[in-house]
């Protein structure tokens, strides 16, 4: 008999009790083409190993299956294997985005199709009827990438991803980025009418590193002897943990005179202002005191990016295509870009190569240089948010 058992959030996970899950799974039978159940009792405190659990039932299943003559999976059986295998790996938000993307629109047109069936004009077509929707592009374009990446893990003996088109108004190489008159009009834009996020706004500008990293800096993290900043942690949403593999940053960035003396000033009007997050000892804390999320910036990304001109998309994200822009521009090797962002391109020029700290502040400095030949931030007014401009340095606590 049966035990009694309550779903979770996880699809096909169940729990039994507090050491026991129940996955399931439905699957096509390659012989008759219709679905069959399978299902495991999966002893573990973690739903996160039953989902890996159920993974795996699912492969084996697959792999067993194999064996018959005349095998096929529809697109949207192996969209959901494919995101069961890849959940326990990924951040919540990563995770949502991907369902959203595969259940909410590529399924729907594209799921009842045999993967080995799968051709171009389907995509295309697919595409075509989001864009009939009024969808944005980008938008469109962003679940056609979740997609894309999940084709190319199935290894077809072609790809029906390629020559899809976008419309080419805004197919554009630099989306997301903007040049250096635009970048220094934006960052005087923020200083001016929004300075409660001029500093992470500029450390994000100047160091090209991701929100996750910055966003979860530390007063601790500032070593103004070394003038170095380290980077211990990363943020997603509150939740902390160590630099991860998939997303890897430098262990230190420098720290240049221009960045050191903004950071000097957003710490004494922290103190000024005795701000909600202080006494923890975060950098760049919400009004509230808790670790802050791209989203708390939108209304001053917007109103900054229409006062800087930009016509384009530009988004917290874009800060750090276009320091590797600048950085390019500026004429910094690619191997030093690389070792101050954390993107893990060209593995092996990088492996066999060494960047010192010199070089990277070097490149720094470049970039500032590069900026500040740009539009010059106009004086401002802070109003209500004056900080006191203070002629002896001041220590936040630990």
């Amino acid at each position: 008999m049966r035990q009694s058992s309550r779903s979770t959030k996880y699809p096909g996970v169940f729990r039994v009790d507090a050491e026991t899950f129940r996955v399931t799974a439905r699957l096509i039978n390659p012989k008759t083409g219709k679905k069959r159940h399978i299902e495991r009792v999966v002893r573990t405190t973690d739903e996160h190993e039953a989902v890996a659990a159920r993974a795996t039932l699912i492969q084996e299943a697959q792999a067993a299956d194999g064996k018959a003559p005349g095998v096929r999976l529809r697109v949207g059986d192996f969209a959901r294997s494919w995101i069961e295998s890849k959940a326990p790996t990924l951040s919540p938000y990563t995770s949502d985005r991907y369902v959203d993307a595969l259940d909410n629109h590529a399924l729907v047109a594209l799921g009842d199709i045999f993967l080995d069936m799968l051709t171009s004009v389907d995509v295309q077509g697919w595409i075509n009827k989001e864009l009939a929707e009024e969808y944005k592009v980008d938008t469109v374009r962003g679940w056609f990438r979740v997609f894309r990446t999940m084709i190319r893990d199935a290894e077809l003996n072609r790809d029906p991803t390629l020559r899809i088109s976008f419309p080419s108004g805004e197919d554009r190489a630099d989306a997301n980025a903007i040049n250096a008159e635009q970048l220094a009009a934006f960052l005087a834009a923020v200083r001016q009418s929004f300075p409660f996020h001029y500093a992470i706004a500029a450390t994000l500008a100047y160091t090209g590193l991701r929100f996750s990293h910055v966003s979860a800096f530390r007063w601790e993290d500032l070593d103004e002897e070394r003038e170095i900043i380290l980077l211990r942690r990363k943020q997603v949403r509150g939740k902390i943990g160590p630099v991860s593999r998939r997303k890897p940053a430098p262990r230190q960035i420098p720290l240049p005179p221009e960045l050191a003396a903004i950071l000097k000033e957003h710490r004494q009007w922290m103190l000024f202002r005795q701000a909600k997050g202080l006494a923890e000892g975060w950098m760049f804390p919400s009004k509230a005191g808790t670790l802050r999320t791209p989203g708390g910036l939108w209304k001053a990304w917007q109103s900054c990016a229409k006062v800087a001109k930009i016509p384009d998309r530009f988004t917290v994200h874009g800060l750090r295509r276009t320091f590797n822009d600048l950085s390019r521009r500026a004429g910094i090797d690619a191997v030093v870009i690389r070792s101050m962002t954390g993107h893990v391109t060209e593995r092996m020029r990088e492996h066999y190569s060494t960047v010192d700290l010199a070089e990277k502040r070097k490149a720094m400095g470049s970039v500032i240089r590069v900026l500040q030949g740009g539009a010059k931030p106009k004086s401002r007014d802070r109003g209500r948010d004056r900080r006191p401009k203070t002629k002896e340095p001041v220590s936040a606590p630990g």
